[in-house]
């Protein structure tokens, strides 16, 4: 484990709760918010562009398809996008939800990759909390669309996507023998790695009732920036029964600055804490924020983070979703701390794991 400086409640919790607060002013300001979307773009320096270049040669050419699913037992429309590879034998297959505000077309970063790497990525469009929340406007009128896309019926909505699209996408007659359906991960962010979570085992009390809706098909995770717990939930309870291989990756800057959901960097390592399930790993980027991991963030830092995220998730689905034990991305798993960063200094401000 490496580990520099402290994040935790205490003096850094305020420096971050301030943090927290501007974000909150500059969304106010600006009129663009959001868990899958950014606060505006930047130019790009040099420094950034070159790094951005730096782009891994893929074992396997990909092409992208577009379904438009409809579930007519909820009347509900399940829009999704996959990065298939082409390759000579049947794939791991990763289905992937966005946060609040996202769509199927978002984190195409990471879905292009992992089919580059010979895994499929099949990013959901999950409507209720979609990118149809930006129609309403700006400032106070968007962060409070967001607040209310974050209940309990779209969870579960989005849960069901999940299943329903896995049903759908292994008995696609145009992809017979091109899919592993024994070899399936999960990954989502924010909101969606909420999703994540729910169908890799996560148990959630609804209606006085402890519900699951884990997906056994789910045989590993990714969980990019989760969200905090709504106040009353255990986290023991809440996540001890995910039996799957996790990687947890978040910020040192990963604040949700959205008034009554808002989210600080110690609140997502809450379900990394909670899981007893191994191999599980978590990952906390240097200065990394809460769009680090979205197409959008193109700065030296957000490129960093993406890039080391590309190699550290493309290791994990290849040591949890492989045929056989790999023992190069293992090794990698093992010493992600020395991954460089924007600077050449290390990426990540802390890397824990539990084998």
């Amino acid at each position: 484990m490496r580990r520099r400086g402290r994040i935790a409640p205490g003096a850094a919790s305020v420096a971050a709760r301030g943090a927290g607060l501007a974000l909150v002013v500059a969304v106010l300001a600006s009129g663009v918010a959001g868990c899958s979307m950014g606060f505006g773009r930047v130019a790009t320096p040099p420094a950034a562009a070159a790094m951005q270049a730096e782009v891994e040669a893929p074992r396997c050419a990909h092409e992208t398809l577009d379904f438009e699913w409809h579930d007519p037992a909820r009347g509900r429309d399940v829009p999704a996008r996959l990065y298939l590879p082409q390759a000579d034998a049947a794939v791991p297959l990763v289905v992937f939800s966005h946060g609040l505000g996202g769509s199927r077309f978002g984190f195409s970063n990471l879905g292009r990759h992992w089919a580059g790497e010979c895994v499929a990525a099949l990013h959901l469009q999950h409507a209720g909390s979609d990118r149809a929340l930006w129609r309403a406007g700006r400032g106070w009128a968007l962060l409070s669309s967001l607040r209310e896309a974050a209940t309990a019926d779209n969870a579960v909505a989005r849960a069901v996507d999940v299943r329903f699209a896995l049903d759908h996408v292994l008995l696609e007659p145009s992809l017979a023998g091109r899919i592993d359906a024994n070899r399936i991960g999960a990954a989502g962010h924010s909101f969606g790695a909420n999703t994540a979570l729910m169908v890799a085992g996560a148990r959630f009390e609804r209606d006085g009732k402890a519900m699951d809706w884990r997906d056994p098909r789910i045989k590993a995770a990714v969980i990019l920036s989760p969200p905090s717990l709504p106040g009353g939930l255990d986290a023991q309870a809440t996540y001890g029964a995910i039996a799957v291989p996790t990687l947890h990756l978040t910020g040192t800057r990963d604040v949700t600055p959205i008034p009554g959901l808002l989210t600080m960097p110690w609140h997502r390592r809450e379900a990394f804490d909670a899981i007893h399930a191994a191999p599980r790993y978590l990952g906390i980027f240097d200065g990394g924020t809460h769009n680090a991991f979205s197409d959008w963030k193109r700065d030296a830092t957000g490129l960093a983070v993406k890039a080391v995220t590309r190699k550290l998730t493309a290791a994990f689905w290849e040591a949890n979703l492989g045929k056989r034990i790999d023992l190069p991305s293992v090794a990698l798993l093992h010493a992600a701390d020395g991954l460089p960063g924007a600077d050449g200094a290390p990426a990540l401000w802390l890397w824990e794991r539990r084998d």
